[in-house]
């Protein structure tokens, strides 16, 4: 188990502990004062840090539960998604919607800067796009908008989250998305690659929000792959990042895998590339139109 020691020595500015002041009154037997007090402080110091350690536990389950727990099945495509987090809880989330029985709604975001804030404004835009879905409403703009509200409202000045979402009709192959300032997806048929670009600004940032939505048509046999910077910022021993031709490549390599093994060779490759040293979330998402008959 972690002491309050390490936490605050690994992890600077993020869990705060305050050392009470000890009355010092001289006396006959001062140093025996002394030593009951520091014994006191000291206890207080353990107890604090005991407690911010379980406060972190009980976020980091609570964090864990955000993601996906039950994926909706459509017959055409298949599809997953995988969040490794740099800390207890960071500001990367990945979600999947069910939108009747041709339809799935799908969401990768990231929310600026680390630790409990951006986990918290991480949980509340989650919790907006949410309930828009459970209410039926479906309209992209209207919800987004919604969520850009929230953060401007909710967010510390200069706080604010990129996001991709997207909504894909099995029966057309039709992918339509809006692109808040997220880095761009990227779809994947035969040899050649595109990316997704942004059609939106980022969210929690400008009162004057607007979207634009722009759809892609996939082919069977076509995977898109959806990621957060973490992967291609990465970097190793020499300050050179993973950056987007290595994902390209890899993908590239790992196209008649599953879509679950695709996002493992990934991480394993990210991983092995920065030497396990990640320093930010590493969240992907992968779907893949599926040929007939597969």
């Amino acid at each position: 188990m972690q002491t309050s020691q390490d936490i605050t020595s690994r992890q600077p500015g993020w869990v705060v502990f305050e050392m009470p002041r000890a009355r010092q009154e001289p006396g006959p037997t001062g140093g025996f004062e002394r030593s009951i007090s520091e014994e006191l402080i000291g206890a207080q110091l353990m107890s604090a840090g005991q407690q911010a350690i379980q406060d972190l536990e009980d976020l980091r389950l609570v964090s864990a539960h955000l993601f996906p727990q039950n994926l909706p099945q459509l017959a055409g495509i298949g599809y997953a998604g995988v969040c490794i987090e740099a800390r207890q809880a960071g500001g990367d989330f990945y979600d999947f919607f069910h939108r009747g029985q041709h339809r799935l709604g799908l969401a990768i975001g990231d929310v600026s800067g680390k630790g409990v804030a951006s986990a918290l404004l991480r949980a509340a835009l989650q919790a907006s796009l949410r309930t828009a879905d459970w209410m039926g409403v479906y309209d992209f703009e209207r919800s987004l908008t919604l969520a850009n509200r929230l953060l401007l409202e909710s967010a510390p000045e200069a706080m604010y989250a990129s996001l991709f979402f997207a909504e894909y009709d099995e029966l057309r192959g039709c992918l339509r998305y809006v692109n808040c300032g997220h880095p761009g997806p990227l779809v994947l048929r035969g040899d050649r690659a595109s990316w997704l670009q942004p059609t939106a600004t980022v969210l929690g940032l400008f009162q004057d929000w607007q979207c634009s939505i722009a759809e892609v048509y996939l082919q069977p046999g076509d995977t898109l792959l959806l990621y957060t910077d973490g992967i291609t910022e990465a970097t190793d021993a020499a300050g050179e990042e993973f950056g987007p031709d290595r994902l390209l490549a890899l993908l590239k390599e790992s196209r008649n895998l599953p879509v679950s093994l695709v996002l493992q060779e990934c991480l394993n490759e990210v991983r092995w590339f920065s030497r396990g040293n990640a320093c930010d979330d590493l969240t992907l998402v992968a779907l893949r139109r599926l040929e007939r008959g597969s």
